[in-house]
């Protein structure tokens, strides 16, 4: 049975030790944990009974070099070291030397915990003596400081702690932020020289890229090569993580993994027309904070890779752990809003019905919603959309809302009647459903407005007045989405965001009139009573024409 290492707590404000001085561009500095300089511990007497005396609890280490650690860590126990000289402003590279048996956290700070640096999870290193680095990027100010560490948790020991500049050593590239492809750390690649003779003189494939901004991309993938990459996540939490892929070519994919382990799904790379025709692709998943290995995995090859971008979306559910966008998330709704384009339009060629509608359910696959409200969906075209998906998916009456059977349950259904416009009849079909998870239910409202003003601001007027008894005043809560046709800030819209409870999730446009580019918002997502995750805009085409003339838009909220 292993001695449970009380480790002195921190709240550590280090201070560097007195004979040691940071040079012009602060290289290493490394302050051993046994010579703190001011500390709190919850227990009377060193347990370890070595090297000093005082209450913090030190022991001889068998980490390599030597020498000894700080054991038997409690909670709110700190160690403090003074005088840290920070000589310039900018990145620096904070690690930990730790071991422990189950994992903990700790918290990094400036004089005293008035400069908060953020928290540094601990994952189990296999043991009390089975030793291992976590870092951070922070930014410091140029300065004299006092450094501390804060045991939030207990069970962990602490051998040193590590100050670098990042002028001096790879910090990893910061996330939330960019990884640019060409800036791998290490790689596979299965064949000699640099095929596109840019940047580096290696075996990976490097060209100048077209895409907005320029730079380089990586390209000449094949199956079963990798490009390696030295990360530093500041912030733990779920993260929406988007590659910039090209291809001529379908049915290509790619893996990332973080430290070994995969990061949510396969990204599946669109045929987006040529080599140097840009797309982006989101996943998501949960990152830890600190420093890590990040792995892009090429399962096929046949395509280009430009950057991959990591933008924070929020703390991580405490009930889902990393994965992509699924259904399994117990704290969370995933839904859909989408103009499909209508059959009775008589649109030919790339945008005929049949030639698009695989194209439109893989748009649909790429996020996995739960719950999905259609717009201009012909019975025939429900019919492919759901029969597509699977046979997991239900179908409101009126046939415009499908949800997940396997996750939910119909209460109770019905329709709002609205104003007609030049196109005839327009209506809001809702239902009311319970998750069979945990009994949460919920409403949700699917709409398609019509194209005038007065038609939109009467049926505006018609959803203010009617909604709230149907969600048994604002008790239940709910999703009110759909095509509204109306632009942000004009009247209708203002209606729903100023006279009732719901809260517009996403900004952006969506109609893109069978162009690549959207020019203008006419779908819109609402909530009440549901906190947002993140929404993305699914741009997913795979020729030149996008798969309908709207483009959905996907967002994960979470129940209050």
């Amino acid at each position: 049975m292993r001695p449970y290492f009380k480790h002195a707590a921190f709240l550590l404000p280090f201070t560097l030790l007195g004979g040691l001085a940071f040079p012009p561009l602060c290289s290493a500095a490394r302050y051993q944990a046994e010579d703190f300089t001011a500390a709190f511990d919850t227990t009377a007497g060193n347990i370890g009974n070595v090297y000093r005396t005082g209450n913090v609890d030190i022991q001889a280490t068998n980490d390599t070099g030597g020498g000894f650690n700080v054991g038997w860590i409690e909670p709110t126990e700190w160690l403090s070291f003074s005088n840290l000289v920070v000589p310039s402003t900018g990145d620096y590279l904070i690690s930990a030397r730790v071991a422990s048996e189950n994992g903990g956290t700790l918290s990094l700070d400036l004089n005293g915990g008035s400069i908060p640096l953020g928290p540094l999870a601990i994952t189990s290193t296999g043991g009390w003596q089975n030793w291992k680095t976590f870092s951070k990027v922070v930014k410091l100010n140029a300065g004299t400081y006092s450094l501390g560490v804060y045991a939030t948790t207990g069970g962990w020991n602490l051998n040193w702690v590590d100050v670098v500049s990042c002028q001096q050593t790879d910090c990893g590239q910061a996330i939330p932020g960019r990884v640019e492809a060409e800036r791998y750390s290490s790689f596979l690649d299965t064949t000699a020289g640099n095929t596109g003779g840019q940047l580096r003189s290696d075996n990976v494939d490097i060209e100048l890229s077209n895409d907005s901004g320029g730079g380089y991309n990586v390209g000449w993938i094949d199956t079963g090569e990798y490009l390696r990459y030295s990360v530093n996540v500041s912030t733990k939490g779920r993260y929406k993580i988007t590659a910039r892929v090209a291809s001529p070519n379908s049915g290509t994919f790619f893996k990332l993994k973080l430290d070994g382990r995969d990061l949510g799904g396969r990204i599946n790379v669109p045929n987006t027309g040529n080599w140097q025709t840009w797309q982006n692709v989101s996943i998501e998943a949960s990152l830890d904070s600190g420093a890590h290995e990040l792995e892009a995995y090429f399962e096929t090859g046949n395509f280009n890779l430009n950057y991959v971008d990591f933008e924070y979306l929020g703390p991580n559910d405490n009930s889902s752990s990393s994965s992509s966008s699924s259904f399994s998330s117990a704290g969370t709704l995933k839904v859909m809003t989408y103009n499909v384009r209508t059959t009775p339009a008589g649109d030919v060629g790339e945008r005929f019905w049949d030639n698009r509608k695989a194209e439109l359910v893989t748009a649909i696959k790429t996020q996995l919603p739960q719950v999905i409200g259609f717009q201009e969906a012909t019975s025939e075209q429900h019919d492919y959309i759901r029969g597509s998906l699977g046979s997991s998916w239900s179908s409101s009456p009126l046939r415009q809302i499908i949800y997940r059977n396997d996750a939910f349950e119909e209460l109770q259904s019905g329709y709002i009647e609205l104003v007609a416009d030049v196109w005839g009849r327009r209506t809001s079909e809702w239902i009311k459903l319970r998750r069979k998870a945990d009994s949460r239910e919920f409403i949700f409202f699917n709409n398609h407005w019509g194209v005038d003003g007065n038609s939109q601001q009467g049926s505006a007027n018609i959803i203010r007045d009617r909604i709230a008894s149907l969600n048994q005043n604002w008790a239940l809560p709910t999703i009110l989405l759909g095509d509204l046709n109306a632009a942000p800030g004009s009247g209708p819209i203002n209606t729903l965001m100023n006279q009732t409870q719901l809260i517009s999730l996403f900004t952006g446009n969506t109609f893109n009139g069978w162009n690549p580019t959207p020019n203008v918002q006419l779908d819109y997502i609402f909530a009440s009573k549901f906190t947002l995750s993140g929404c993305n805009l699914i741009t997913y085409r795979e020729g030149t024409t996008p798969p309908s003339d709207h483009y959905p838009i996907f967002c994960e909220v979470k129940f209050l």
